[in-house]
């Protein structure tokens, strides 16, 4: 096909063959398809001496991003020969008019930003994109900016602020007209948006609604018949298992996880962070030995491939798991918390930063039950971020720890005043545990 002068009816075979493996999920054989595709058109081009033409030009841009869109599952969000195939498109796209190949080309750089845990390059990025997409009449791609716009914020910590943008991304969502954008946009939009927004319910303290969002983003997901999609569900609804202490939820889906990123080959890192929920499901059961090993071989799978997103909940709760196993072990975990608290503040990644301040409380009683000076700072820091951030759910669990440590000090006062607040106005639910402790003690605590 590539030989005797026919490498334009080449460059086509071989996108095309590329597409269509992308569209099977087998995504290393499609990033070598379509690195062939551009290596013969690069080729053609510098032997003719001549820009290419407009046709030539707009089809070698769309080869470039279907090549990031394939590398992001065949090597990671995070790799640097993504970021590099983006960074191409990027370029070759201010030659052209051609706005979804940028949009693409946006979301691909932004992403690999996301990550590795890249604070102003990936806010610039989704407000560039937010910005042009919106400013164009109907723009098809408006529901992408609006997702990565509402995932920036929730990495900042901007709990509210990312809800409202995932669900203008539901919202606008057409299956007819968005259904082939887990090809171009790394996921399907909307059961990505609903999944991540199941999260951002629960933090916001919206428990029944997160729980029955997280069930519809999974069916969609499987709707979307795109492997990645299913892939990205199961990864955040076994997160919000951990959010929520639920082993049995976690262990569920990432096994799923794991099996699905094992038959389509997808990158290690989906593997890294299925045998970390897989170990932290396990140590709820009193297998610390073999949990913990689970745990930190999962951590150190993940961030070998470079990423850095979420690894502050990884990092919580294998300190939390440390520290159930012992003094060395708890030793471990405050320093597995110190280290979290200092990459905290490089990346700027603050959404579990008030979940970080309170286990790192329980984690300080439990090696030294009678100095509680610095365990009661640690909960007031996590009230007070959970407070700025409208993290209800995480603001009532530290204020139950710091209402129990005031009432064992014999401050009843004290701690009324600070879980009433709490308390009021949290939306009433039997799927947290911690509201119905917290309503008790409250009870207790009133004359």
């Amino acid at each position: 096909m590539t030989q005797g002068g026919l490498d334009e009816p080449a460059i086509e075979w071989w996108g095309r063959a590329g597409d269509e493996a992308v569209r099977r999920s087998a995504f290393k054989e499609a990033a070598a398809h379509l690195g062939k595709a551009i290596e013969l058109a690069d080729k053609l081009t510098a032997s003719a001496g001549t820009p290419p033409s407009d046709a030539s030009g707009s089809n070698r841009l769309r080869l470039q991003t279907s090549l990031g869109n394939a590398l992001i599952w065949a090597k990671g969000h995070q790799a640097p020969e993504t970021s590099a195939a983006f960074a191409r498109a990027r370029e070759l796209a201010s030659r052209e008019e051609n706005a979804s190949e940028r949009f693409s080309a946006y979301y691909g750089l932004w992403v690999g930003h996301h990550t590795r845990c890249e604070p102003d390059p990936q806010r610039e990025i989704a407000e560039l994109f937010l910005r042009e997409a919106t400013a164009r009449p109907d723009c098809s791609e408006a529901l992408v900016a609006h997702r990565i716009s509402g995932q920036t914020r929730f990495y900042f910590g901007d709990f509210a602020g990312a809800h409202d943008h995932y669900q203008r991304t539901v919202e606008l969502y057409d299956q007819a007209r968005h259904r082939d954008f887990a090809n171009w946009f790394g996921q399907d939009p909307r059961a990505a948006a609903e999944i991540i927004d199941a999260v951002t319910l629960w933090v916001l303290g919206r428990v029944d609604e997160a729980l029955r969002l997280a069930d519809r983003a999974l069916t969609d997901a499987e709707s979307a018949v795109h492997a990645p999609t299913m892939a990205y569900a199961l990864q955040f609804a076994a997160l919000l298992g951990l959010v929520r202490c639920d082993p049995e939820t976690a262990a569920s889906y990432s096994q799923a996880l794991a099996d699905i990123a094992s038959r389509y080959e997808l990158p290690a890192w989906l593997a890294g962070i299925a045998v970390f929920f897989q170990g932290w499901a396990k140590s709820s059961d009193g297998a610390e030995k073999s949990s913990l090993a689970e745990m930190r071989r999962g951590i150190g799978m993940y961030r070998e491939q470079g990423m850095v997103y979420l690894v502050p909940s990884l990092e919580v709760a294998l300190a939390e798991a440390e520290s159930e196993a012992g003094a060395l072990e708890t030793d471990a975990g405050l320093r597995r918390l110190e280290d979290a608290l200092a990459e905290l503040e490089r990346t700027e990644q603050r959404w579990y930063e008030a979940e970080i301040h309170r286990i790192r409380a329980e984690i300080l009683l439990k090696r030294d039950p009678a100095n509680t000076a610095a365990a009661e700072q640690s909960l007031q820091a996590a009230i007070a971020v959970a407070q700025w951030q409208k993290a209800c759910s995480f603001e009532l669990r530290a204020a139950l720890s710091l209402a129990k440590l005031y009432r064992a000090a014999n401050r009843d006062a004290d701690a009324h005043a600070v879980l009433a607040p709490a308390v009021e106005g949290f939306p009433p639910t039997q799927q947290f545990p911690e509201l119905t402790e917290a309503q008790a003690l409250l009870s207790a605590l009133t004359p």
